[in-house]
């Protein structure tokens, strides 16, 4: 397949999967397993894009879930500051 002289717009999906900003974590978690897909676009109210969010921005929420205690002081434990 060669991809020379083809704009974005001939491959691009056109009706993408999209989230809201108000999504609560689990949600996004939820769609992000049930699409197989690397990143939703984050929408506002008006749909406009506002971000995208992948599986490495939910790590530390599924981090969070399976070890409560760990996640709170993750950064404090492995010596980073910010």
């Amino acid at each position: 397949m060669t991809t020379r002289g083809q704009a974005v717009a001939d491959v691009m999906t056109t009706d993408p999967v999209v989230i809201d900003s108000r999504a609560s974590l689990e949600v996004a978690d939820r769609l992000l397993r049930s699409t197989f897909i690397e990143g939703i676009p984050v929408v506002d109210g008006r749909g406009r894009l506002v971000g995208i969010i992948g599986h490495a921005h939910l790590a530390t929420y599924r981090f969070a879930e399976v070890a409560p205690n760990r996640a709170e002081t993750g950064s404090a434990a492995s010596g980073r500051t910010g």
